[in-house]
């Protein structure tokens, strides 16, 4: 919200390949970042978002990463959910669990980059 939706929006590019990885799920062995399903779909609805404004909703989508094979499916659902604008009536079991996960708070030096990333942005011409 701070650094990417800006930059693409200043940028206005014609076209937005997104490596969609799904590495920051809650219990994947590699990334653990407290991902779930829902916070995917907020993500892809975001892109799809900034998509239409600045280059006529031009997104495409591949997938690549996440090895946590209970969960990335659920994940990969909720993105062609998004995408394809059709809500399916599978639900993901680990919905609750993950959402339930106590996050970190953004750490005052990682603020500090975003901060700064954002700047960045702002001052680009």
């Amino acid at each position: 919200d701070q650094v990417v939706i800006p930059a693409l929006k200043k940028y206005q590019p014609q076209f937005i390949i997104v490596p969609c990885g799904f590495d920051a799920g809650a219990h994947d062995p590699l990334g653990r970042m407290m991902m779930h399903s829902e916070g995917y779909r907020s993500l892809t609805k975001k892109l799809m978002t900034v998509a239409d404004e600045c280059c006529d909703g031009k997104l495409l989508m591949t997938h690549e990463g996440g090895y946590e094979g209970n969960s990335v499916p659920f994940f990969g659902l909720a993105v062609l959910e998004e995408l394809s604008g059709i809500r399916t009536d599978v639900n993901d079991p680990f919905m609750d669990i993950f959402a339930g996960l106590a996050g970190a708070d953004v750490q005052a030096h990682q603020q500090q980059l975003i901060d700064e990333a954002a700047l960045l942005i702002e001052n680009i011409a």
